[in-house]
């Protein structure tokens, strides 16, 4: 089940909530999955992640949780319902000269893969943070924009539309809205030109087309993506 919540254009992230403690049985079965995936991906990395603890007002409260608690969670959610794990992702809504860009995710990455989802997108980490000691979620879309895209942007051009929460895995999305000044040609040119990508496709898509994009694909796509679209205006509300 996918729940919508509004967003404020002012938003704040803050990783100042405690780290809760799971139960050690719980935290031995993520630990076998998690040697499992590395089996099969080699290069999976176990870093920390922004959790989402609660929201108060314009701000986000959160900790600092292992990668891997995310992947069980995500792998097995009933299994690994009880893990105090619930990531954020920055998901891009990105146009250029009227056309809205997907990213078709390559079926060999730990999380979603085979799915198309709205793109950039990446998972909030405990990187970069604002003067006021917030986390810079604008500067992960930015750096995920050039890694994915291959472009830029201002960060004041960048425009918050919604948080769509996944109720069974956990996974919140926090959908980023920008209009890049450019023809969307250049920017699939851009993206083609990238050594690496997370992506095996690109499409730019036309806005009036978008609800029939959205339509069609149906099943193969980023279960919050069509939810994020609808927030933006680009389809129809669910």
């Amino acid at each position: 089940m996918y729940v919508t919540h509004p967003v404020p254009a002012d938003l704040r992230i803050l990783d100042d909530a405690p780290v809760p403690a799971p139960d050690p049985d719980l935290l031995a079965r993520t630990d076998a999955l998690w040697e499992c995936e590395r089996l099969e991906r080699p290069g999976l990395h176990d870093g920390r992640i922004f959790s989402l603890a609660g929201m108060e007002g314009g701000t986000l409260h959160g900790f600092a949780a292992p990668y891997r608690w995310h992947v069980a969670r995500c792998r097995e959610p009933k299994r690994f319902a009880a893990l105090p794990v619930r990531s954020l992702a920055v998901t891009g809504l990105v146009t250029a000269s009227g056309h809205l860009f997907f990213g078709l995710r390559k079926t060999s990455l730990a999380i979603e893969g085979g799915l198309w989802e709205t793109v950039p997108a990446g998972t909030l980490h405990l990187g970069r943070k604002e003067e006021d000691g917030a986390l810079s979620w604008r500067d992960l879309f930015l750096e995920e924009l050039r890694e994915e895209l291959g472009v830029s942007a201002p960060a004041a051009s960048l425009r918050p539309v919604a948080l769509v929460e996944d109720t069974v895995t956990g996974i919140w999305e926090l959908g980023v809205a920008v209009d890049l000044q450019a023809d969307h040609r250049d920017v699939l040119g851009a993206w083609a030109m990238l050594e690496t990508t997370e992506h095996s496709e690109l499409a730019a898509v036309p806005l009036a087309d978008v609800p029939r994009f959205v339509r069609e694909r149906g099943p193969s796509l980023v279960g919050a993506c069509p939810h994020l679209a609808a927030a933006a205006g680009f389809a129809p509300a669910l």
